[in-house]
């Protein structure tokens, strides 16, 4: 569900930047990866960065997470299908635009020439380190949890050999028994490394400041012709940087993430208090997502 990201967002990087319908022809052409390697290589450096770490972070999520992770507790299918949904638009709004803002040229219009720390290479440079921050902390984490995983899996799967070589001779019922899933204390471990020993979700925080990182350093680069109106930049002839930066797409995305993962994270603390009673008073986080806040 997470790679509809990165191939809608390599698509529209490869669209042209046009205000009329395009043929069928040229849409089909926008698929081919030579089209795509010159789109990309067409881009700025700031710009090919930034695509680069977007198609970083969705490689980790979709394919390298994937086979990584030893195992994934049931989730309804509204769920993945909602995701890949999400993924599809936030990949192709990414992807046009951080091309379109690169060929701002075509229409006549130029960045603003007037600069301050909001819109310069020290920002662009502190909005790359964060998102390099969050993801590293997302990796660290994540590779806690797949860890006590396997120690896990490993241990039950210990605990049914024992217990099958012991009870040769135990009644059908007994063997129904014994093939009932553990309860969830006893397959789910309380993970204590990192940032786990204040918060129950890591993971989701250090998204957040990766995104964010990555919204600060595309400040720089804002705007591309949408939202902000194209006639009305086209009549001024410039294109002011920080002008509505909360409705670039990159700033909507961070936004989107808080908003879809901040309820999660409050039933997964509420999921974790549940299952491990007492034993997650000692050894739990205090706070659900935010270190002394919530």
């Amino acid at each position: 569900m997470e790679a509809f990201a990165p191939l809608t967002f390599l698509y529209a990087l490869a669209l042209p930047l046009s205000t009329t319908p395009l043929s069928r022809q040229t849409l089909l052409a926008c698929a081919s990866p030579p089209v795509i390697l010159r789109a990309f290589l067409a881009l700025d450096r700031p710009r090919q960065l930034l695509a680069t770490l977007f198609l970083v972070h969705y490689s980790n999520r979709s394919i390298i997470g994937t086979l990584r992770n030893p195992g994934r507790a049931p989730m309804h299918l509204v769920i993945p299908v909602l995701s890949a949904l999400f993924n599809l638009a936030n990949g192709g709004t990414m992807g046009a635009w951080l091309s379109a803002g690169a060929r701002t040229a075509g229409l006549g219009l130029k960045p603003s020439s007037s600069s301050s720390f909001l819109s310069s290479p020290s920002l662009f440079a502190l909005g790359v380190a964060l998102w390099a921050a969050g993801l590293a902390g997302n990796i660290f984490h994540d590779e806690h949890l797949y860890a006590l995983k396997r120690a896990k899996q490993r241990s039950l799967a210990k605990g049914k050999g024992k217990a099958s070589g012991a009870g040769s001779s135990a009644s059908a019922t007994a063997q129904g028994d014994d093939d009932k899933k553990p309860p969830a204390h006893e397959r789910y471990s309380i993970p204590t490394r990192g940032l786990y020993a204040l918060v129950s979700h890591p993971s989701y925080l250090c998204e957040w400041i990766e995104w964010a990182g990555y919204a600060l350093a595309a400040l720089q680069l804002a705007p591309a012709p949408f939202p902000s109106s194209t006639a009305s930049a086209a009549a001024r002839g410039v294109l002011q940087p920080l002008a509505q930066w909360y409705l670039q797409p990159p700033f909507l995305f961070v936004l989107q993430e808080v908003a879809a993962m901040l309820p999660r994270a409050r039933s997964g603390h509420e999921w974790y208090k549940r299952t491990f009673g007492s034993e997650w008073e000692r050894k739990g986080a205090r706070w659900a997502v935010i270190p002394g806040v919530y």
